[in-house]
């Protein structure tokens, strides 16, 4: 069986939270270079891999402003107004800063360029660290959080749920992986137990929150089924985590994530409705579809722990997760080689 969700998991196509917290000080005289992270600074998180302008502002491990707009392909045209906008909401300037975290894609070829060139300007120009995060666990992490939201279950239970993100890659393909949680804290308190996704121990001790396969581009008929034998392989596993292969290869599930009470397809699932529904109709997990615009709260909140462990981004040679070639490549090594 499969729930279609009646809206979009963060309909509001502009959301802003403001929160009363001390504004920086004065921020002349710093130096062009800071050492080190502080953690209790402003950090800028902001991502552009899909038609969705997403920038958001933390301070102290939480989002306290946030703003995201449907633009298409106009990113470029969009993006500083936008940050602008955010910090002067917050009364900060850019010097303010003390980190700056991107979604790396994939995605949009173009869109993930712009994200990540400007956060490699801001971390070069401001001399402060910048961190890298996958757009596609910040749409699954997102979508987590908004389905928490609309669901009457949401707890603290151990409640384990599969989500795999969508961005439509034509063809009936698609940008997407396989992430898990257990339990139903907030994303905030989620990844302060379990740290970054990929993370986890071989036993799965006090992980919450892990990539069960990478980000690629697959067609989503073949990725779909090749989920669905894994969770079946789980149920028949217990506590020992089972192995399932597929066009990803053969892959772990962890004790800890085994046996979902559902599985979440979220994103732009639009695309791939009759997919999912005949997949759906296969499993014995049930299924669910959750319309999902990508926000910078979740690019944010993943990129802290890496910042706070030094995990940060070369900001001269650091490039996005592009996925596969663009075709003028392939067209040009093929060329190349010939």
């Amino acid at each position: 069986m499969v729930s279609m969700s009646s809206g979009n998991g963060n309909s509001t196509r502009e959301r802003e939270k403001a929160k009363d917290s001390p504004l920086a000080g004065d921020s002349e005289g710093r130096e062009s270079s800071r050492p080190g992270f502080d953690e209790n600074g402003y950090v800028l998180a902001l991502d552009t891999s899909t038609a969705s302008l997403a920038v958001a502002l933390l301070q102290g491990g939480r989002v306290v402003a946030e703003k995201h707009t449907i633009v298409e392909r106009n990113h470029s045209i969009h993006l500083m107004p936008h940050l602008q906008e955010l910090l002067a909401s917050r009364g900060i300037r850019p010097n303010d800063l003390s980190a700056v975290v991107a979604g790396q894609g994939p995605g949009s070829y173009t869109g993930v360029r712009i994200a990540v060139t400007a956060a490699k300007t801001f971390a070069w120009s401001l001399g402060i660290p910048a961190a890298a995060v996958s757009s596609l666990e910040a749409m699954a992490l997102g979508a987590r959080t908004a389905l928490l939201a609309e669901s009457a279950d949401a707890g603290s239970d151990g409640a384990v749920r599969w989500f795999v993100p969508l961005m439509n890659a034509r063809r009936g393909q698609a940008f997407t992986a396989l992430y898990a949680s257990a339990g139903n804290e907030p994303a905030v308190e989620l990844l302060g137990s379990a740290g970054v996704s990929g993370d986890i121990a071989p036993d799965n001790t006090g992980s919450r929150w892990a990539r069960l396969q990478p980000d690629g581009i697959r067609l989503v008929a073949d990725f779909a089924r090749h989920i669905g034998e894994a969770a079946a392989g789980t149920e028949a596993a217990g506590t020992t985590g089972a192995q399932s292969a597929g066009d990803a290869g053969t892959f772990v599930v962890p004790s800890g994530f085994a046996k979902p009470q559902e599985i979440v397809f979220v994103g732009e699932t639009s695309f791939f409705e009759e997919t999912i529904r005949q997949t759906a109709a296969e499993l014995s997990v049930p299924v669910r579809v959750l319309p999902y615009d990508l926000t910078a709260a979740e690019v944010g909140l993943l990129g802290l722990p890496r910042l706070k462990r030094g995990e940060t981004i070369d900001k001269y040679t650091f490039v996005p997760n592009y996925t596969q070639l663009t075709e003028a490549e392939v067209n040009l090594m093929a060329k190349a080689k010939s």
